[in-house]
């Protein structure tokens, strides 16, 4: 799942980020005195870089000159956000692509894997891409997102400080990118004397080619309606006005566009009226932030006094269930998948699928085919935004109570499953004391759980003993954790209650 089209990423729109894609291909091209092998490239949240970093990859395909590897992090994908994966990683892709680059990844590794990171960065990266440079044009290494790794300010340093410093071919490139956080900054001023070129996707040099993306995508929107009127909506003031909140911002306009796209399917011509209103209030947003207000408040309108405060409350906890299940879980799941996992959710109470569905311009890639083989991708600036003080309390997910109810999810499940080998029942197995495990460390509430001693105790059942048996590592001190806290709290509030 490292790479662009694991992770299906989109592309730029035509005509968009024309002079940094032609600033990258005369950069790549082979110089004979050039001492540039890395292009850092930055910029803030929803800038395009993952976009861009796709796009020029696949160029390169097309091109007949395919990149040597490439590694895409995203928080999302808890494999690719290991500083310890890269390197490891990306041998492996050149081991694929040249028999010459696997020999020398084998030889070193008779002796064991290398113990630091300058060694693994020596002798799995540079020494193999060293013999590729004697036989290619150029060797192209994209790394994306570097920001999302965990502790990235230390990691990255280890990674690049070899690479740049080290003596390289002339044809070797690497082109990362990552936010212009200030570790980046002073890491990027370590190295730039030593082979760095740095380059800020700055939005307000996108400005137009937003206007066109908005102007092109909201065409393509309209002319799938049917019925007239559409030919004439929106006004262009109203469309104008969009193009001033994205603000060249690529990630706000295209979410934007895919809610909007969203609300006409689910209210068709009586949604004209208000769905550009609420992205363009007068005053503007021209926050991200304000823009995930904005598609939370269209599933529950908390701004106004409920209509039906029971039915709010099914619909707030349907929402945390759901979300908070997705940001924790701990490998990539297909929307089938999940909605299987999250079948102790009443369809009666809480329809999952409508739910994805509606909240696809904040989960679902844009250019994947199938929603329900869809893998949910939140941008990390929803999953910042989601979880952190910002967000309005009732939307705000805590990952322990999601962990919480991510293990009530999988121990039903799991006592349901019997046999059964099928994917969620193979996640529920693998992951449900881990979810229990994170539950207790991140403190979460065990106060409206007593319905989880009823799983535990149907865990002991012949039939259910058979299917999570075989992953039993670590399970009892992860259920002993756990049941004392819940012990804990049933001598404070009655056992009865829980328990009768």
């Amino acid at each position: 799942m490292h790479t662009y089209t694991d992770q299906g990423k989109g592309f730029c729109a035509d005509n968009t980020r024309v002079e940094i894609q032609e600033e990258i291909r005369k950069w790549l091209s082979p110089q004979t005195s050039s001492s540039e092998h890395i292009f850092w490239i930055t910029g803030i949240a929803g800038s395009g870089k993952s976009t861009l970093s796709a796009t020029v990859a696949e160029t390169l395909r097309k091109n007949h000159t395919p990149v040597a590897a490439q590694f895409f992090i995203s928080r999302n994908l808890l494999e690719t956000i290991k500083p310890e994966k890269i390197i490891p990683t990306i041998a492996q892709q050149l081991s694929e692509l040249s028999p010459v680059a696997a020999r020398i990844i084998q030889d070193t590794l008779k002796d064991g894997f290398p113990s630091s990171w300058k060694e693994q960065v020596e002798a799995l990266l540079l020494a193999p891409i060293r013999e590729l440079c004697k036989s290619r044009d150029v060797v192209i290494i994209i790394i994306d997102a570097l920001d999302e790794l965990d502790n990235p300010a230390r990691s990255i340093k280890e990674i690049l400080s070899p690479i740049a410093t080290s003596n390289l071919p002339n044809n070797i490139r690497f082109i990362i990118t990552s936010r212009p956080d200030g570790w980046a900054d002073d890491i990027a001023k370590t190295l730039e004397s030593v082979g760095l070129k740095q380059c800020a996707l700055k939005t307000e040099s996108s400005r137009e080619e937003v206007k066109n993306f908005v102007a092109a995508r909201m065409k393509d929107i309209t002319l799938k309606q049917s019925g007239p009127g559409w030919e004439n909506w929106p006004p262009p003031r109203d469309l104008q006005k969009l193009c001033n909140q994205a603000d060249g911002l690529f990630h706000y306009a295209g979410t934007a566009l895919h809610w909007i796209e969203a609300q006409i399917d689910e209210h068709g011509r009586a949604c004209r009226g208000w769905v550009l209103e609420n992205l363009t209030p007068e005053g503007g947003l021209g926050q991200l932030e304000d823009l995930y207000r904005v598609i939370l408040t269209s599933f529950e309108d908390i701004n106004k006094p409920a209509r039906n405060a029971g039915r709010r409350k099914v619909r707030l906890a349907g929402f945390q269930h759901v979300i908070g299940t997705i940001l924790v879980l701990q490998e990539s799941l297909t929307i089938h998948q999940i909605t299987a996992i999250l079948a102790d959710i009443s369809e009666n109470d809480f329809d999952v699928v409508k739910f994805l569905q509606q909240f696809r311009s904040v989960l679902i890639p844009g250019n994947t085919a199938s929603f329900e083989e869809a893998q949910p991708q939140m941008h990390k600036s929803f999953r910042d935004y989601i979880m952190g003080e910002r967000a309005p309390p009732v939307f705000r997910i805590h990952t322990g109570e999601a962990h919480l109810v991510t293990a009530r999810s999988c121990l039903e499940v799991i006592v349901k499953a019997g046999s059964s080998s099928d994917a969620a029942a193979e996640y529920a197995v693998a992951y449900w004391c881990q979810h229990l495990r994170k539950a207790v460390e991140g403190d979460a509430d065990f106060g409206d759980e007593g319905g989880i001693w009823d799983l535990f105790k149907r865990m002991k059942e012949d039939t259910v003993v058979g299917v999570w048996k075989e992953n039993a590592k670590d399970v009892f001190c992860d259920v002993a954790a756990a049941g004392w806290k819940l012990l804990k709290l049933l001598i404070n509030t009655g056992w009865r209650e829980f328990w009768p």
